[in-house]
């Protein structure tokens, strides 16, 4: 579950990357790529769901974990994610907030994920099924 984890902090954090470059260069606010990134974070929970099932939620909360604190890092240093007169108080209940609301979205990714197929039989042998469908 850890690879999955960094693999979709590694996407996260690149996709911080390129909002705010593409954000700091066309001069648009880098809240608008928001929808974009709860959709990834949506998606990570369908495959999250698909491989672990509600265990999962688990790789995603670390990943959103994460991007909630090194990708604004990132974020910050590019440009656009910065916001004068933002104390550390006030950032991490922010980070606290977005990993929370992103764990949330990905848990109805999970829920999808998990009724769209099977469990996989990985770990618990050939007869896994899927109770759901």
């Amino acid at each position: 579950m850890l690879p999955l984890a960094l693999f979709f902090t590694a996407v996260l954090i690149a996709y911080d990357a390129l909002t705010a470059a593409i954000a700091k260069a066309v001069g648009i606010s880098f809240d608008s790529f928001l929808v974009l990134a709860w959709v990834l974070f949506f998606l990570m929970g369908v495959i999250a769901g698909r491989k672990f099932g509600w265990f999962g939620l688990l790789a995603v909360g670390v990943a959103a974990a994460l991007e909630a604190t090194l990708g604004w890092y990132v974020a910050a240093l590019i440009g656009p994610g910065y916001v004068p007169g933002w104390t550390t108080h006030m950032l991490l209940l922010l980070a606290v907030e977005r990993t929370l609301v992103s764990c949330a979205i990905a848990a109805a990714g999970i829920f999808i994920g998990r009724r769209s197929s099977p469990p996989s039989t990985r770990g618990r042998g050939r007869a896994a099924t899927n109770p759901y469908v």
